[in-house]
């Protein structure tokens, strides 16, 4: 959130103040007072996380609070002047509520839907599963052309030839990112056309035929091959976590969107 929209919201928020009698009193204790304006610890903190500050210092935390009495003041002013609110400011605030009520519902759903202990077992194997038990030392070249990749894999009969390739390609095409010598990966990170070729191939193999992925055609060469030590279930457990929670909410935003009924209107 920009402090623009956080302005529009303070705006907004002393336009309705100055319909009723008296202000409400604040959630949280007071502290500052800014012409008629109370500025509580609460607004202060939620200040602080519009602008993507989650743990300030007291520097940044003085900073803020210098920030947010400045922009209190020139709310004050909208609310001397009887100033009224754009449209455009309006369903701002319109769309900041839709999406506050959103996001209540999303924490609602997670808490009535946990992650579990099984669950997080499950993704955890299966994780492993699909990451196999290997990692390859691998290597590639790619070309728009499957005509052209055929042709340079047809003039290489040894490693020293791919490796002569490979350097030359690279001099050649120095902006072409993911070529050459890619390091140590693993199946999952690879495009669907190499996972069941390299699993077959023995360390120091030019593979005798042309890959093809959405990237282009691919030359390829595995270097090594060595056995995957999968990461303790402990270390990634929280990552695991985000995983299944983000499911969980697409899951229900899906749900959510086919109760909804949606019509879009032409």
């Amino acid at each position: 959130m920009t402090n623009k929209i956080l302005l529009t919201i303070l705006t907004l928020s002393l336009f309705a103040c100055n319909q009723q009698e008296e202000q409400k009193p604040p959630d949280s204790p007071a502290i500052a007072v800014v012409g008629d304006s109370i500025i509580s610890a609460d607004l202060l903190k939620a200040y602080l996380l519009a602008n993507g500050i989650k743990n300030p210092d007291e520097k940044t935390t003085e900073q803020a609070m210098e920030n947010l009495i400045n922009e209190v003041a020139v709310a004050n002013i909208a609310k001397k002047n009887k100033l009224s609110p754009t449209p455009e400011q309006l369903n701002t605030i319109e769309y900041l509520k839709i999406r506050a009520f959103a996001d209540a519902a999303k924490q609602d759903y997670l808490k009535k839907n946990k992650v579990t202990d099984q669950e997080i077992s499950n993704e955890y194997k299966n994780g492993s599963k699909q990451s196999g038990n290997k990692e390859y030392h691998l290597h590639l070249l790619m070309y728009q052309d499957e005509v052209q990749a055929i042709k340079e894999l047809d003039k290489l009969k040894t490693k020293e030839d791919y490796l002569a390739l490979e350097k030359s390609f690279k001099q050649e095409n120095p902006n072409i990112r993911g070529v050459g010598d890619l390091g140590w990966v693993k199946i999952p990170q690879l495009p669907k056309s190499f996972r069941s070729v390299l699993p077959q191939l023995k360390p120091e193999t030019l593979y005798k035929k042309v890959l093809i992925s959405k990237y282009g055609a691919h030359i390829i060469y595995l270097e090594e091959v060595r056995a995957l030590k999968p990461p303790k279930l402990e270390d990634v457990r929280s990552g695991i976590i985000k995983t299944l929670e983000a499911k969980k909410i697409s899951k229900f935003v899906q749900l959510a969107k086919a109760k909804a009924r949606v019509k879009i209107k032409e």
